[in-house]
């Protein structure tokens, strides 16, 4: 935006703020909906959700390592979705930043989410910027999302502290806008076909080409805000006429494609049809944490413990508090009592001028995570065991204990019990995680009928993060997955599937497509063979393919390096 269309943009919301009788010193609170208002909000625009979850990799990639959160807000302001950075999170909970509160112009001044929905464009309020004093000290990019319809659905925004904020993150707000309206377009119940349009062939896949869905008749449903500048110059029966599926066909300034809809079911329709929300396993952890009582999740690396985790805390009553996952075995073993319990400004050489809050306190009112938790060294359990105890929490530096309230969830891929005996994690700890144990099956040993449907979710998941309308399997090609015995569980198969579509290139998926299976190939699991066994030659075999590299061998089976050592160590012991 130019500099005197900002100037203009910035009069005209100051001005909105001061007739809406608003006062510049004043500290204002947003207006906070209920729980279940929060809960039906996000029920109304759940599609809209998963189009965004699914698309957070893409702000994680271009944001990686800055302090700043993704916000979604509805038409009306509320948030109803906040990811990101913990430690900025908790300087927006302290600006009520946060999931259920609303930051409509009318409410908040001028602020990067009410006034990107009132002016309908995208737009950056930085510092000084906002009307009120009181929000003065961070800075907003936030970019619109419309519907199928052109409706305008809500905005996306990027928050962080005044000196945090960059100048490309308006454009990730607005690539992820773009992302979640495409999804939309494609995704709606009766979308039979997809157009897609663009200026040449090579910009017809990228985020900015236009999109048109249409019914089995060829009707219009909807299209995106690209295809809307199209429209006008197109006769969309004369269009139709002339489309034949996968082929290129000129147009007014431009090419077209035709295609149909995915075959396979989106995960979110999946999820709804196959999943119901809550499933009894669910149902009886959501009880559970009614009444505050720990919950301990088991299951092998990679069979879905962070899923559970966010459908948990997505359902629960604590749905519009901070969800805070911690990875205890990626945490630095110098650090981690720090990042865990926070520490003053001046607790210790290196540490940040301003101190950390930590993550049990940025949990606060919320659900805290910790995952891995087996990792955890004696000494940090023993001060977990103490704040668990006294529901209170002081950072490193301090004298001052500071009550928190949260839920616990905690898990692991090891066996707790197992580490009791042998001296390496405390007794009365585990008790104390143990309220319920949750345990997750590993992938090996679904039903064909079970992993035949993750398949399905997995591919229809990829084709809408690939922004493409169909992923076509290979005969056989499912039978041939299940066979494998899949050590890294559904992370691992997951990510394989992300590397097939890659080398596939447009083509079925083939095994062929996966050669990891082949140069790292896990031994065919039995129920007569040892588990241990069978995991401990999978990572001697990519440790040495590796050629010993630790940290690649950790990456590549998606585990700590703690982890990789200790194993490493007791392989070495019992030899």
């Amino acid at each position: 935006m130019e500099l005197q269309q900002t100037q203009q943009l910035l009069q005209r919301s100051w001005q909105r703020s001061r007739d809406y009788g608003l006062v510049a010193q004043e500290r204002v609170t947003p207006y906070q909906v209920s729980a279940s208002q929060f809960k039906q909000r996000q029920q109304r625009h759940q599609l809209l959700l998963d189009c965004l979850q699914k698309n957070l990799t893409l702000f994680e990639q271009l944001q990686q390592g800055r302090r700043c959160r993704l916000l979604f807000a509805d038409s009306e302001g509320t948030i109803l979705l906040s990811q990101g950075d913990p430690y900025f999170g908790n300087k927006a909970q302290q600006l009520a930043l946060a999931n259920g509160a609303r930051w409509h112009e009318q409410d908040m001044g001028t602020n990067a989410i009410g006034t990107a929905l009132l002016e309908q464009q995208a737009v950056t309020i930085l510092g000084n910027q906002h009307f009120l004093t009181a929000n003065q000290g961070i800075s907003c990019s936030a970019s619109p999302v419309l519907a199928p319809s052109g409706e305008l659905l809500g905005v996306i925004d990027i928050s962080s502290e005044v000196g945090e904020h960059h100048q490309d993150m308006l454009l990730t707000a607005r690539l992820m806008a773009l992302a979640v309206e495409n999804a939309l377009v494609v995704n709606q119940t009766h979308t039979h076909w997809i157009v897609n349009l663009a200026d040449d062939a090579s910009s017809l896949q990228q985020p900015w080409a236009g999109i048109i869905a249409l019914d089995a008749d060829g009707r219009l449903l909807g299209a995106n805000r690209s295809a809307r500048q199209w429209l006008p110059s197109l006769t969309l029966p004369d269009l139709i006429a002339q489309l034949t599926q996968g082929e290129l066909t000129p147009v007014a300034h431009g090419v077209a494609l035709l295609s149909r809809r995915p075959s396979i079911k989106t995960s979110s329709t999946l999820a709804r049809k196959t999943s119901p929300a809550p499933c009894p396993r669910e149902a009886t952890a959501l009880k559970l944490m009614a009444r505050q009582i720990p919950l301990f999740i088991h299951g092998e690396t990679g069979t879905g413990k962070d899923y559970l985790v966010r459908r948990l805390h997505q359902q629960s009553q604590r749905a519009t508090q901070p969800l805070i996952p911690v990875n205890c075995g990626a945490l630095p073993s110098e650090l981690i009592e720090a990042e865990l319990f926070g520490y003053q400004a001046g607790a210790f050489t290196g540490g940040h001028k301003h101190g950390r809050v930590g993550y049990i306190r940025a949990a606060h009112q919320g659900v805290l995570f910790l995952d891995e938790v087996g990792e955890l060294p004696l000494s940090a359990q023993t001060r977990l065991l103490r704040v668990l105890e006294e529901k209170a929490v002081t950072p490193l530096g301090s004298h001052q204990a500071q009550a928190v309230d949260f839920q616990l969830l905690a898990a692991s891929h090891q066996d707790l019990k197992a580490l009791v005996a042998a001296g390496e994690f405390r007794q009365d700890l585990y008790f104390r995680l143990n309220g319920f144990t949750l345990s997750l099956p590993p992938l090996r040993t679904f039903s064909e009928s079970d992993f035949h449907l993750l398949v399905s979710r997995l591919v229809a998941e990829l084709a809408i993060s690939e922004g493409v309308t169909d992923i076509a399997l290979a005969t056989g090609l499912i039978s041939a997955l299940r066979a494998y015995a899949w050590p890294g569980n559904i992370r691992q198969l997951k990510q394989q599937l992300a590397v097939a579509v890659v080398l596939a290139d447009g083509s079925p998926l083939e095994l062929a497509h996966f050669p990891e299976l082949n140069t790292i190939a896990a031994p065919p699991f039995t129920q007569h063979s040892s588990l241990q066994s069978h995991t401990d030659e999978l990572l001697l075999s990519t440790l040495s393919a590796h050629d010993g590299n630790i940290s690649a061998t950790a990456r590549q089976l998606n585990i700590s390096r703690t982890t990789v050592y200790n194993r490493l160590n007791k392989i070495s012991s019992s030899a």
